[in-house]
């Protein structure tokens, strides 16, 4: 089993190369590298970045971009702005290329502007068909991610987008947190993803707060991994929580061993 975990953690107080070393000093060999503004988008950085993660032996599995910068913009049914967002999302692609990432974390578009209508819907599969077949291009896919503010929050919107979609290379990525927010069960999430899921953001809720560390609220860990196990997924997990989550980063090592210790409890007859 791999826990990895995202460099998103350590926002703000850490800049995004200074995460590496932290990161392999805790045991993580595997992450999601969130480039947090455009400048890291730029070829040279990611070049140089791709050093550094190699040095430590690091697998970056994934890329997160500020997505909300740009993804929503590329629904957007003004020309310029569309286009100025393809510009930005075709600089994360071939950033991610760089990194040796899998998959891109996408949010898609917002909740905000959908019109909720049938056409609407075979605009937005006709676009994500677009983006996902420009990221072949780099050797990475989509990971659709269920995000509260966009519209796949709604398991079900997501599956009228997915019926219309022709690309093999739209996979999804599940939130725990965005779930719980979206007042959505992760099994109604598994429903629509299935063997398209390749990527889980991990974390923890409890009443009155969305987003702890895993061991610190009420999510029964055993049970979410023979629920994932039983929906087929082999992938890792990706520790992804905000920096107030938690008080010291050897928070973040004792984590992942509860959810190491957690996955041996799911396997026990």
């Amino acid at each position: 089993m791999d826990i990895g975990i995202s460099t998103a953690c350590f926002y703000p107080e850490v800049l995004t190369a200074d995460t590496l070393k932290i990161i392999a000093g805790m045991g993580f060999t595997t992450i999601e590298v969130f480039l947090e503004t455009a400048s890291e988008y730029r070829e040279d950085y990611c070049r140089r970045l791709r050093e550094e993660i190699e040095k430590y032996s690091i697998r970056v599995y994934s890329v997160h971009s500020f997505a909300v910068q740009h993804e929503p913009f590329l629904f957007d049914k003004y020309g310029p702005r569309k286009r100025d967002a393809w510009d930005t999302f075709l600089r994360v692609i071939r950033a991610a290329g760089i990194l040796g990432a899998k998959h891109i974390t996408f949010h898609g578009p917002s909740r905000k502007w959908f019109d909720n209508e049938a056409s609407g819907l075979m605009e937005i599969s006709a676009e994500m068909d677009s983006l996902a077949e420009t990221a072949a291009l780099s050797g990475v896919s989509l990971a659709w991610e269920n995000v509260y503010w966009c519209l796949s929050h709604d398991p079900a919107l997501m599956q009228q987008v997915m019926k219309e979609v022709t690309s093999d290379n739209i996979n999804f990525t599940l939130d725990l947190k965005q779930a719980n927010r979206s007042r959505v069960p992760v099994e109604r999430y598994l429903e629509i993803m299935g063997k398209r899921l390749v990527n889980v953001h991990i974390n923890d809720y409890s009443p009155g707060n969305m987003c702890l560390l895993p061991g610190h609220g009420q999510v029964d860990f055993p049970r979410l991994y023979q629920t994932l196990d039983r929906a087929g997924y082999r992938g890792p997990f990706i520790i992804e929580v905000y920096r107030n989550n938690f008080s010291g980063y050897d928070d973040l090592a004792r984590a992942r061993e509860f959810l190491l210790a957690a996955r041996e409890l799911a396997s026990s007859p």
